[in-house]
């Protein structure tokens, strides 16, 4: 089988484009399978993390005559042999339509990966421009689509709520764990804390971190206990997130830290309880299957995309609703559990989650057969 993905490589300031990397993981597991695969590379980004691969990727810029790229694109989609399936990645890209609309025109099957992109605070949230876009172009790439991949029952829903869309043709698979780091060592580390972590992006209002942070006062003051919070990254809120700490009274018990990569990232992950993750707007974040890939359990919001797998696997606390409340009452309930039977099962749950559902091989197979039914 011949498997063409299509990604968008937009400029950015981090160093991995996280879109580009799920397309690495799944064409590099394709690839082992037998199939023939190539990565698409579209925009004024760069391709740089795909160098050396067992897959040829294409860059098609855009950052100068975008109508001269079009054509180049138009030309290899004319290329393109009848049994190939292309999959593309991502949504609400402007210059996504004319390349999808050419597929359509010359009957190129295809499957529509949104991961995430047509998510409800982005639709509520959108410019003018950007809500017209979905109406008027993305609702045509729905409906075009030969099927559609969600990572969670959650997200399909978010679509449902804005589109009314053939929810036969919809099915859903996982995200894996990136470079399938299940080999990492379980968390062994033992000291007196209870620490809880937030690892990502230091934006308070798509992150959750005022909601993090206030369900963490609310739980300190009211419940006797030896919890702290950890806040790892950066971001545009840091000195926000630092005010924030001292008005809530909060300096003793939270600390802001750099984040940190590599090794150093994993050293300082095999030091903590619980990750929490009450995003309001996340796109499937990778240090919670890391986090479970260690044992650590998670807290997270059904925004995170993760929430069902979690609950099914018993390997954490899935949020009933994104509020201070509920994340106050989850602190509470996961640290009632620490010192008994269900936490040790919950730890053994979060590795064997990881082990049985985000294998990139089980979902770079389970992809081919939908492939398979294409045709």
């Amino acid at each position: 089988m011949e498997i063409i993905h299509i990604v968008f490589a937009r400029k950015a300031k981090e160093q991995i484009n996280h879109l580009v990397d799920i397309a690495n993981q799944l064409a590099t597991e394709q690839i082992k399978l037998g199939h023939t695969v190539q990565i698409w590379g579209i925009g004024s980004g760069t391709l740089d993390q795909l160098q050396h691969k067992p897959y040829q990727a294409i860059f098609f810029s855009t950052s100068l005559f975008m109508w001269n790229t079009l054509d180049k694109i138009k030309k290899a989609i004319q290329s393109i042999k009848p049994s190939t399936i292309v999959h593309i990645h991502g949504g609400i890209i402007p210059i996504f339509y004319p390349i999808i609309f050419h597929l359509h025109k010359n009957n190129c099957p295809y499957i529509l990966s949104p991961h995430g992109r047509y998510n409800s605070y982005t639709l509520k949230t959108a410019s003018y421009l950007k809500r017209r876009h979905f109406e008027n172009f993305d609702t045509n790439i729905i409906n075009w689509a030969s099927a559609i991949h969600f990572i969670s029952e959650f997200e399909r829903k978010e679509l449902l709520n804005h589109y009314p869309f053939d929810l036969q043709k919809s099915y859903i698979i996982p995200n894996g764990l990136i470079d399938n780091n299940i080999n990492i060592a379980p968390k062994i580390m033992k000291h007196d804390e209870i620490i809880y972590c937030f690892y990502g992006e230091l934006n308070m209002n798509r992150m959750g971190i005022d909601i993090l942070l206030n369900a963490f006062s609310k739980f300190k003051k009211t419940n006797t206990n030896n919890a702290v919070l950890w806040i790892m990254g950066n971001g545009k809120d840091r000195n926000n997130i630092l005010k924030s700490i001292k008005k809530l009274g909060l300096h003793k018990y939270v600390f802001v830290k750099p984040m940190v990569y590599g090794a150093l990232k994993f050293e300082q992950l095999s030091k903590i309880d619980i990750m929490v993750r009450p995003s309001r707007l996340d796109y499937s974040p990778f240090v919670v299957l890391e986090s479970a890939s260690m044992s650590i359990p998670s807290i997270v919001s059904y925004e995170t995309y993760f929430a069902e797998l979690i609950k099914t696997a018993n390997a954490g606390y899935p949020l009933k609703e994104n509020s201070v409340e509920a994340l106050t009452q989850t602190f509470i309930e996961s640290m009632n559990d620490i010192d008994t039977v269900q936490w040790n099962r919950k730890k053994m749950n979060a590795r064997q989650m990881v082990i049985d559902h985000c294998s990139w091989n089980k979902i770079a197979r389970e992809q081919v057969e939908v492939y398979k039914t294409i045709f």
